[in-house]
């Protein structure tokens, strides 16, 4: 099973962060996330067998819920087109403790520096009338609050990509 641990947001988030999606493919190409799918990736695991174990690990974890706000849009290289956030010293707390609980467990993690976003599109080609600022506007105003730490699985079913949730840690 390919897994991931990540924030999961509310339906009126999700509302506005594919609002900003359509917003983007009205000006541009690419492989656009489905709306259920939208998400903050806190560890991508990978393949593994090992739920039980994470399940386990992620039940330990003792973290105040928090809020924070989804900020502006971007791209990273390879053509990912995403919804940031703030800066936010919880959320970057809380994904450090879920990647110590699972490199604790013997996981090969990436090492590298913790950037949150939530990916709208991959394969993203902007066309020439696409504006990051325009699309960003579409973004939600107030802060998102999570209740939640969730592992997810990813698989494609029928060609479509799809994440489900397959276990859940409440914030305190």
């Amino acid at each position: 099973m390919r897994l991931f641990t990540a924030i999961c947001f509310d339906e009126e988030t999700k509302t506005a962060l594919f609002a900003a999606e359509n917003f983007a493919k009205n000006f541009s190409e690419g492989n656009f996330s489905e709306k259920e799918n939208l998400h903050l990736t806190l560890v991508f695991i990978g393949e593994t067998e090992r739920t039980e174990e994470i399940k386990s690990a992620l039940s330990e974890i003792e973290f105040p819920a928090f809020g924070f706000r989804i900020s502006g849009t971007g791209t990273f290289e390879k053509g990912i087109f995403w919804a940031g956030t703030e800066e936010n010293q919880n959320l970057e707390k809380l994904r450090k403790e879920v990647f110590e609980k699972l490199k604790g467990l013997g996981f090969e993690l990436e090492e590298r520096e913790f950037v949150p976003h939530i990916t709208l599109a991959r394969k993203f080609k902007p066309g020439e009338n696409f504006s990051f600022e325009e699309a960003g506007k579409f973004l939600p105003e107030k802060a998102v609050f999570p209740n939640r730490i969730s592992l997810m699985k990813s698989e494609r079913i029928d060609g479509v990509l799809k994440y489900t949730e397959i276990y859940s840690k409440k914030l305190l």
